[in-house]
């Protein structure tokens, strides 16, 4: 169900307004006003001028002298200016049907529950078994919470996909290495860390002694076939692994549904095969396992399915994955939220399973792609040059830095609470430097440009939130009614007309899987209340105005926890 807002119901009374003049639906296009024009929405007369067979400037003008809508309605002042129709807001309805909106809605302000019932998949972070994260997992897994959370916040059933790394030879490798060099007490302490050694050791080992290689194999092999041990180790080390990965996330307010990872869907694999070379969509070597998937003629790379070893491939696993989520679930959207280095993958896969007559499944699915994280001088982050970050001491440092500047700017805090407000704002700005930008742009890494105070940064906007939270607590808190028809000032009307745009900033935000939308409204605003909050008295404002002035900071304040929230950002009441 499609929530109506303020600017929703501007639009409707236009539209309303303009079909009983007779103009046609199909002549009914809006747009923005030119920037010299002091107008909210125009209409466009040249074809309403091609149907009539009369100059568009001639009928805009006749329109406008007809057009009367009376004084409590969303539309004030209708005006010409050559071929455009343009339409103002009135400024007292919008500002008592936006608070009002705002403020009984809470943090509901802004979504809508038009995705009832659909299901969306999102696939995002999908990190390996037994590896930890680091700098490069953070935008998939930013970026892919943060579109889940506007798709939950428009009313879809959303279902977080970590799709980990879970097979292949290596775990018969690092099976290897823990029967031969594990240490209870060493995993008991940082179980990750401990197998990450003991893999790097096989590694070196096998250099001297390539026979490790083949027992790396023989184990895997054994675990393939289902032997107990293989197995019982095998899945202790995904359990381990996920425990600590959900440390990480939860610091990041990241939240997944399933892990289903490659192994889940292996005994899918021999049937998904089959049906593609019944379908003609691959062919079969002779004597030989291998299994062509033929996509030349379509421009499109060749590739195996099934390896001349027998051995499957990550590819002929997404198949599998991609039948079974459309078995489970029948989903509105499947959303792949992976590297813009996956294109050729996504492209394999989704034409032959169109060519395998999955063609309406296909056009469900949609490669999110993102640019990469490179350091100030522009150079990538190389984990063969050592310079990788991970993630957890990435959060670390995150917060010591955050912690230094909130111990300068405002030395009175408790210890506890210089503790929960470095944590805000550190994890904040690691969070909003990757989604403020657009995700297909390679994004800076640069501690004190994403802890500024100043710009388009998180702890800028959640400084502005604290400064709305502070003039309420010295208030006593929100007037319980105020007449937001007296804010009438242009820094007022700003920030009304911010708050009347969220909605829309959030519908773009998720049907163009562009988070960045809902910063840039976020920045705006904060900007907006900046000059409302250096220009206007509040608690000095004559009585009347006070209270609606109140009314609007705990608006905006709304505003900003809720455009924050979507982020995945928390909002610091005190810094």
């Amino acid at each position: 169900m499609f929530r109506e807002y303020a600017l929703d119901c501007f639009e409707r009374e236009i539209r309303t307004a303009l079909l009983a003049q007779e103009v046609q639906p199909e002549e009914i296009s809006f747009s923005a006003p030119p920037a010299d024009i002091a107008a909210d929405l125009g209409l466009p007369c040249f074809l309403l001028a091609r149907r009539l067979r009369r100059p568009p400037a001639t009928i805009a003008a006749d329109l406008a002298a007809q057009l009367d809508f009376g004084p409590d309605r969303l539309v004030g002042e209708v005006s010409a200016h050559g071929p455009y129709l343009n339409f103002c807001l009135n400024p007292a309805v919008l500002a008592e049907r936006v608070l009002r909106q705002v403020l009984d809605s809470g943090s509901a302000y802004g979504g809508d529950t038009v995705g009832q019932e659909h299901y969306v998949i999102l696939d995002y972070s999908s990190p390996n078994v037994a590896r930890r994260m680091h700098v490069g997992h953070m935008r998939s897994t930013v970026i892919g919470q943060a579109i889940r959370n506007l798709y939950d916040f428009r009313g879809y059933r959303t279902i977080g996909d970590n799709h980990l790394g879970d097979w292949g030879t290596q775990f018969g490798k690092l099976i290897y290495a823990y029967k031969a060099w594990g240490d209870e007490e060493a995993m008991a302490d940082d179980p990750l860390e401990h197998l990450i050694e003991i893999y790097a050791r096989f590694h070196e080992e096998a250099k001297e002694n390539p026979g490790l290689e083949q027992a790396g194999r023989r184990w895997f092999l054994r675990l393939e076939e289902g032997d107990p041990e293989a197995r019982r180790l095998w899945q202790w080390f995904i359990e381990l692994t996920i425990q600590e990965f959900e440390k990480t996330y939860r610091r990041m307010g990241v939240h997944f549904d399933t892990y289903h990872g490659e192994s889940f869907y292996e005994p899918m694999l021999d049937d998904i095969i089959q049906e593609a070379v019944d379908k003609g969509v691959a062919e079969k070597k002779p004597d030989s396992p291998a299994v062509v998937l033929d996509l030349s003629e379509y421009g499109i790379p060749s590739t195996l399915l099934r390896k001349s070893d027998g051995a499957t491939l990550y590819l002929t696993r997404e198949f599998a994955t991609l039948l079974w989520r459309q078995q489970e679930y029948d989903p509105a959207l499947i959303l792949y939220i992976v590297g813009e280095e996956q294109t050729l993958h996504f492209r394999q896969l989704l034409k032959a399973m169109e060519l395998m007559g999955y063609e309406e499944l296909t056009r469900r699915c949609v490669h999110i792609s993102f640019g990469r994280i490179v350091k100030p001088d522009g150079s990538r982050f190389s984990m063969r040059e050592g310079d990788v970050i991970f993630l957890r001491d990435l959060l670390d440092e995150a917060e010591l830095r955050a912690r230094r500047i909130v111990e300068e700017k405002n030395p009175d805090l408790t210890e506890e609470e210089k503790a929960e407000i470095a944590r805000q704002v550190g994890i904040g700005a690691l969070l909003y430097n990757d989604l403020y930008q657009d995700r297909n742009r390679d994004i800076t890494f640069d501690w004190d440009q994403m802890l500024s105070f100043e710009g388009n940064t998180a702890p800028y906007i959640q400084y502005m939130h604290t400064r709305c939270a502070s003039v309420l607590r010295k208030a006593g808190g929100r007037p319980e009614s105020f007449q937001a028809g007296l804010l009438q000032e242009e820094q007022e009307q700003a920030l009304i007309k911010d708050l009347a745009r969220f909605p829309e900033a959030v519908r773009k935000a998720a049907e163009q899987y562009a988070p960045h939308v809902v910063a840039e409204w976020l920045y705006e605003t904060a900007r907006d209340f900046g000059r409302f909050w250096r220009d206007i008295s509040i608690l000095n404002a004559p009585a009347g105005v006070r209270e609606a002035r109140l009314g609007l900071a705990a608006a905006v304040a709304q505003g900003l926890r809720n455009g924050l929230g979507l982020l995945g950002i928390e909002a610091p009441r005190k810094m």
